[in-house]
């Protein structure tokens, strides 16, 4: 390869760390459906170690001089060495590896800030998710996973893979290498583009919902489980409580953004943020369609892999729509490939 064949330039930095994100995001969603939020309870420590095999017997010694920080379950609950991985695991991805990159993304943007100005400020904008991203970490666990802090912690993920989506769009057209299906029609893209911020802004309120639904107690059943009275219905109706059935709330979320999804697809013009959009559009069909399975399977305890598969293709379908956004905003907002701002 050459010099100037991408892989070996620093273009690509951003995507790389976006990927990270990603497994970030895995390892989140594999912690909770583990039920291994409270598997390390200090903070960055775990157990008071740096590592992650902790014997049960170390655990409840731990809990002996620790009083404060006893499980929400109980003294008595302790942890398998994989629940504690885990948790160890995710920590070391975003403090250890994540948090570094976004650091150096930053530094190497900073130098060319004159050139790439753009660039330089979603790789602020990614630094400091990664800050937020540590402090509502430690939250997580101070709070054993209250259901706002587990809303937040998604929430702000996606943000920052954005932001890194973003740095990596702009840098590649910065250096004059973006590649011919993310080139777009200027004028195309500025109809595009309230559209598709609308519709990113859309499908995140339902990746929310969905995130406060899991973590709330009692809200995965509370349209019961196990029968079609549960899933499409709700209680054997059609309608329910929108004060007190967050689960009954998500769901008319779900149906309401994915008839506006339908609706834009029909409309959008042809190109990649169409594509983008149909693609985001089937993945979020067929994870409406595993939620049901998710309920529908639950008469003997929730098969809590689907509950991760779940996420991931919810955050999936978001991302397909962001980046469209991305892609339209670039277009309408920057015509020519060497940023002069």
């Amino acid at each position: 390869m050459s010099e100037d064949s991408g892989w070996f330039r620093l273009r690509h930095l951003p995507f790389a760390i976006f990927i990270l994100t990603m497994i970030a995001v895995a390892l989140g969603g594999a912690i909770r459906i583990h039920d291994a939020g409270e598997s390390c309870p200090d903070w960055p420590l775990c157990f008071g170690t740096w590592g992650f095999d902790i014997s049960e017997e170390e655990q409840q010694i731990w809990y002996a001089d620790n009083p404060d920080e006893i499980d929400s379950r109980g003294a008595s609950h302790t942890y398998t060495t994989w629940e504690v991985f885990l948790e160890w695991a995710h920590r070391v991805v975003t403090g250890l590896i994540l948090g570094p990159l976004c650091i150096l993304q930053w530094f190497l943007a900073f130098r060319r800030r004159k050139k790439m100005p753009s660039v330089h400020n979603a790789s602020v904008a990614a630094l400091v998710l990664v800050i937020v991203q540590g402090a509502i970490g430690m939250l997580t666990v101070r709070y054993d996973n209250i259901h706002w802090s587990v809303a937040a912690h998604l929430t702000f993920a996606m943000a920052l893979a954005l932001s890194l989506l973003w740095a990596w769009i702009r840098w590649m057209d910065a250096d004059g290498f973006l590649p011919p299906w993310m080139t777009l029609n200027r004028k195309q893209s500025i109809r595009q583009r309230p559209r598709f911020y609308d519709l990113t802004l859309s499908t995140i309120a339902v990746l929310i919902l969905g995130a406060f639904v899991s973590s709330t107690e009692g809200q995965n059943g509370a349209c019961s489980v196990g029968s079609l009275q549960a899933w499409p219905l709700c209680n054997g109706g059609l309608y329910s409580s929108i004060v007190d059935n967050l689960q009954y709330v998500h769901r008319l979320t779900v149906v309401i953004v994915g008839a506006w999804l339908i609706w834009n697809a029909r409309e959008m013009e042809s190109g990649t943020p169409r594509k983008l959009l149909h693609s985001g559009l089937g993945i979020y069909i067929l994870n409406l369609l595993l939620g049901g399975m998710y309920v529908l399977t639950a008469s003997d305890g929730f098969i809590e892999i689907l509950s991760l598969f779940h996420l991931l293709l919810g955050s999936t379908s978001f991302l397909c729509i962001g980046f469209a956004a991305l892609l339209v905003r670039n277009a309408a907002q920057y015509s020519s490939l060497n940023e002069e701002e």
